[in-house]
């Protein structure tokens, strides 16, 4: 028996749906049989095919690679070129002009996945930092001492050795 897919001549390997393995991968993987087309072109052009783009006071989610903190990431073109973060390349893209050097894309919404260059701006680490602090979420160290749960020995003790 052959796969269901027209044109395609390899054995099932997945008998209840009719299809070889690489069509039951893509299937799985996408919803739909068909090849998936990578963006090509510039880094402008892909970059917008990754945008849900909505009004300017709206924030506009980034629907390519999500890593696990939240943020978007874009490969910039070449393996040796690496990746960067999406709001960043918005941010690059929108003032057509690099970050400089030591400072961060700050995000005014505090949703890690928005790209609306509306709702970034430039900020030194410490202003980054400190917008973290004021927005509350800086996580909170543990306290040292006696403070601490797993304190083994209180100040008095501490002091006798």
């Amino acid at each position: 028996m052959k796969c269901s897919v027209n044109g395609c001549n390899v054995p099932v390997r997945v008998k209840s749906l009719g299809l070889c393995f690489k069509h039951y991968v893509r299937f799985k993987t996408y919803g739909t049989v068909e090849r998936k087309k990578c963006a090509r072109g510039s880094l402008e052009e892909r970059f917008w095919t990754f945008v849900d783009k909505k009004s300017d006071d709206e924030c506009w989610q980034w629907t390519g690679y999500i890593q696990k903190n939240g943020y978007g990431r874009i490969s910039l073109g070449s393996k040796s070129q690496g990746y960067d973060g999406s709001h960043r390349v918005s941010w690059k893209l929108f003032n057509k002009t690099d970050i400089p050097d030591g400072m961060f894309v700050m995000h005014k919404c505090d949703n890690p996945s928005c790209v609306n260059p509306h709702h970034l701006s430039i900020s030194t680490p410490k202003e980054n930092t400190q917008d973290m602090i004021e927005k509350g979420r800086k996580r909170v160290v543990s306290p040292k001492g006696e403070g601490n749960g797993k304190s083994l020995l209180n100040e008095e003790q501490v002091r006798l050795i």
